[in-house]
This record gives structure tokens, C-alpha cells and sequence, in this order.
């Protein structure tokens, strides 16, 4: 009997130990999931909200004139993506459901994720250096003489940041190589 009760006990902490205990991988892993979640509810709202605001605040206001129905198409444009944003699930919020428990798996996703999260960077700075090219190249004056110029410095700028400033995944990978690297 009190054999049974010692294996019991441990089989019971062996088990309890596994599974309050996350990695490195998990815990940076769940934090991104978690912030990006907080992201995508905020700004799926904040569209939302803005989009039935237009909305409502066309029909009042051009009560009617016979085109409050543009302002309620163009609310409806600004609504959809947010419930688009609300509905669908980041690929860090995906991966961390998919993962499970596994150690492992997090890590992979964390790796993946990363590297995406840098192509899609490159591949951005890339586009944004070549608006500012085609904006000296082919000058559009609007406004000023100058719209030209300011067009291809934001967009130099935007390249700038893209290519210097890495991605949140990229900094989550990070984190996660810096933790597993303190436990060894």
C-alpha cells in the first residue's frame, strides 16, 4: 500500500511538473499570440466603429439629399475589414492553438513566423523604395511643385524602417533564442 502511494505521488508531481512548466518557446510563443490578439480586437473594433460612425453620421447628415447611400456604402467599406479583423485569427494566435504543448513545435513556429515576418519586410522596403523612385522619376504636381520630392521621401523613409526595424515576430524569436540560451 504504501508503495503505491509513493508512486502515485510521484507520477503526480511528474505530471504536475510538466505541465505548469511551458519553455521558452511557449511563453514567448503565447505572449505574441496574446498581444497580437489584443491588436487585431482593438483595430477590428476601432474599424467597425468607425465604419457604422460614417454610416450613421451619413444618413443624418445628408438626410434627404438622395446620397446618404454613399455614405452608407462608404461606412460599409470602412466596417468590413473589421469584422474581417475580428473574425479572422493572426497566424501567432493559429500557431499557438496548433502547437499544443510541444516545446519543440513552438519553437518551429516561432522560427517560421520570423522568417516570414522578414520576408514580408524586405519585400515591403523593397516596394517602398521603388514608389520613391517612380515618384522622382515621374513627378506628379497636385499641389505644390514639390509633392514629388515629399512623395519619395516618405517613401524612402518607410523603406528605411522597413529595412532596419525587424518585425514582431522577428523580435519574439529573438526573445525566444536569448531565454533558451539563459537555461543552458
Amino acid at each position: 500500500m504504501r508503495k503505491r502511494v509513493v508512486v502515485f505521488v510521484l507520477v503526480g508531481m511528474v505530471v504536475a511538473g510538466s505541465v505548469a512548466m511551458a519553455g521558452p518557446a511557449q511563453d514567448v510563443l503565447g505572449d505574441l499570440a496574446r498581444s497580437e490578439r489584443t491588436s487585431r480586437v482593438a483595430s477590428g473594433v476601432a474599424s467597425l466603429g468607425v465604419g457604422v460612425a460614417i454610416g450613421v453620421g451619413s444618413v443624418v447628415l445628408l438626410a434627404g439629399s438622395g446620397v446618404e447611400i454613399y455614405g452608407v456604402l462608404a461606412g460599409a467599406l470602412v466596417a468590413i475589414p473589421g469584422v474581417v479583423t475580428l473574425a479572422v485569427p493572426s497566424p501567432a494566435e493559429r500557431a499557438f492553438e496548433e502547437v499544443g504543448e510541444s516545446e519543440a513545435e513552438s519553437a518551429f513556429a516561432l522560427e517560421r513566423m520570423a522568417a516570414a515576418g522578414r520576408r514580408e519586410r524586405i519585400v515591403s522596403g523593397v516596394a517602398n523604395v521603388a514608389a520613391g523612385v517612380a515618384a522622382l522619376l515621374y513627378p506628379i504636381r497636385l499641389f505644390t511643385s514639390y509633392d514629388h520630392v515629399y512623395s519619395a521621401v516618405t517613401s524612402f523613409g518607410m523603406a528605411a524602417l522597413d529595412f532596419l526595424l525587424p518585425s514582431t515576430e522577428e523580435r519574439a524569436y529573438a526573445t525566444y533564442r536569448r531565454l533558451a540560451a539563459q537555461e543552458t
